[in-house]
């Protein structure tokens, strides 16, 4: 899967009812596109070459623990 569009595809299958509301489809879509925007974003700051390998890691290890954190609010229930 090389695209946006086909793992948008992927993720509204696996997580979007058929019968659910047509706005509810769009806005889900629009927060998935600005999801992947951002992250490219992210990944264009850190492959600027004015950033150092190790602030390039320190970047990383940010996002993944800021994504680690929101993945224990879902499973405690209050994201």
């Amino acid at each position: 899967m090389n695209t946006i569009q086909e793992q948008w595809k992927q993720f509204s299958a696996l997580v979007i009812q058929n019968d659910a509301p047509e706005i509810q489809k769009q806005e889900m879509k629009l927060a998935f596109y600005g999801g992947a925007e951002a992250v490219l974003r992210l990944q264009l700051n850190i492959t600027d070459p004015s950033v150092s390998d190790d602030a390039g890691v320190q970047m990383l290890e940010g996002i993944h623990d800021e994504c680690r954190r929101f993945a224990a609010e879902i499973a405690k229930g209050s994201a």
